[in-house]
Order: structure tokens, then C-alpha cells, then sequence
């Protein structure tokens, strides 16, 4: 499940999703995986459900749809931990 991605207080008052995400993931100690959706809000909706009949993730481990700078346009994120494992393959 996703981590709640908040800015620090030194940081601009204007930041952007995506800002928070790249703030969060260069301070996080802990390896994790990540896979992010940037786009119309139809096209989202619809790769999170595709990804979830596929099996892949499930639909409720998904952050909400959040609004970038762009109209019309939302980022929604996931997060799995990392496994030393997988990051040798």
C-alpha cells in the first residue's frame, strides 16, 4: 500500500504530486517498487482495472486519483516493497 505522501515544510507550497513522489522516493531508505500512472482520468481508471483482472494489483492498494498541474490530467501510484531478491534479477 502507498505510503501518505506529504511535503516537508521547506518545501515550495506549489508542489505537484509527482514532486512529492521523486521528494519521497530520494529520502526513503527502504527499497521499494513503484509503478505510476500519469493521465486522463478515463485512461487511469482504465489501466488499474485492466491490471487488476490481469492479477497483477489489486484495484484498493491504488492512491486515489489526485489532480496534476496539467488539466485534465491525474496521477495515481502504487508502491511494493522491495526484495534484495528481486533486485538482482
Amino acid at each position: 500500500m502507498t505510503e501518505k505522501l506529504t511535503p516537508h515544510a521547506d518545501t515550495a507550497t506549489d508542489e505537484t504530486p509527482l514532486d512529492a513522489v521523486i521528494e519521497h522516493l530520494t529520502r526513503s531508505e527502504k527499497r521499494s517498487h513503484w509503478i505510476i500512472l500519469i493521465g486522463a482520468p478515463t485512461w487511469v481508471r482504465k489501466i488499474i482495472h485492466l491490471m487488476h483482472v490481469t492479477r497483477i494489483t489489486e484495484v484498493r492498494d491504488w492512491s486515489r486519483l489526485t489532480p496534476t498541474r496539467n488539466s485534465g490530467q491525474v496521477i495515481s501510484l502504487i508502491q511494493r516493497p522491495g526484495t534484495e531478491s528481486q533486485e538482482n534479477r
